[in-house]
């Protein structure tokens, strides 16, 4: 006779069920065509974000997407687990490290079941920790919301703290905090500092697994790479984040990730919908003074 570990039977259990939901939308009526399923968006204006802080450090972040047909669910904290996962469920499982912090999303169709069946399992594989978020996202009711708060209390996991080591690069420059009018000019000083590096075939890329977050350049930089950034190398750099920015629709996964960075830094809940306010705002002086201190 085979004996399973509880933890072992959970996560039969987590992959299990997302499955018998799957399965039973097969094989449903013969001779029925399928039509095709367009991508599901919603438009951020009208987005309702809501946060609810259940005690010092521990919030609950919800947005309601009406008639989504997936459950995301975000977890956020200081500790990381000690047992990590051993069975291949990358379809319904992420982790990942952001802002100094652990995370780890779990995807479920919606259905309240599948999600009381992910939370069960995320209370006795996560460590208890001092600071905890918890973002979901998709069609929610009172009764979705109840469960994933349960993930705001004492969890019963073994942890350790949270350590992120540097990543090698030649090039390397530290962004402002997240969120800040600093930071957002230092966004667009490095979209500059890529066009002055497009003869070089650059690698540039964001590290946000530390507090700092970083922009890390597969070369060394130098100090002619830092001269004054003028109105005519600005403008094309703005006028593809203000296009992004007055693009106001926005898929379930692109939503959530970005409720989930306002938790991370701990950002207003109306962050995700003022970006194209807050990029007017920026001048050519901000954005000089943005590469000054990024200098090295």
């Amino acid at each position: 006779m085979f004996h399973f570990s509880r933890r072992t039977l959970w996560l039969i259990i987590f992959v299990t069920i997302p499955l018998i939901v799957v399965f039973n939308l097969v094989g449903q009526e013969e001779g029925v065509v399928s039509e095709v399923v367009e991508p599901q968006a919603w438009f951020l204006d009208d987005l309702a974000v809501a946060t609810d802080e259940q005690a010092p450090g521990r919030t609950l972040w919800t947005v309601d997407l009406d008639q989504a047909r997936q459950l995301r669910l975000t977890i956020t904290q200081d500790l990381i687990p000690t047992e990590q996962l051993d069975i291949a469920i990358d379809a319904a499982v992420s982790t990942s490290r952001r802002g100094g912090q652990f995370q780890v999303t779990v995807v479920n169709p919606a259905d309240t079941a599948a999600l009381e069946t992910s939370v069960d399992f995320l209370q006795s594989w996560l460590p208890d920790g001092d600071n905890r978020s918890v973002v979901i996202s998709g069609d929610l009711d009172d009764d979705r919301m109840a469960i994933a708060m349960r993930l705001l209390e004492p969890l019963s996991g073994e942890g350790m703290v949270n350590q992120v080591a540097p990543q090698p690069s030649l090039g390397r420059l530290r962004s402002p905090p997240m969120g800040t009018n600093e930071q957002l000019a230092f966004l667009l000083w490095v979209g500059v500092l890529q066009q002055r590096l497009s003869g070089y075939d650059p690698q540039v890329r964001w590290d946000h697994r530390a507090e700092t977050s970083q922009v890390l350049i597969n070369q060394t930089l130098s100090n002619d790479l830092f001269q004054a950034v003028t109105d005519e190398e600005l403008e094309p750099v703005r006028a593809a984040y203000t296009a992004s920015a007055e693009q106001r629709s926005r898929s379930g996964e692109q939503i959530h990730r970005y409720l989930v960075t306002s938790a991370v830094y701990d950002l207003p809940s109306d962050f995700l919908v003022s970006q194209q306010q807050r990029l007017s705002a920026i001048t050519l002086e901000d954005v000089n003074a943005a590469r000054a201190n990024s200098q090295p």
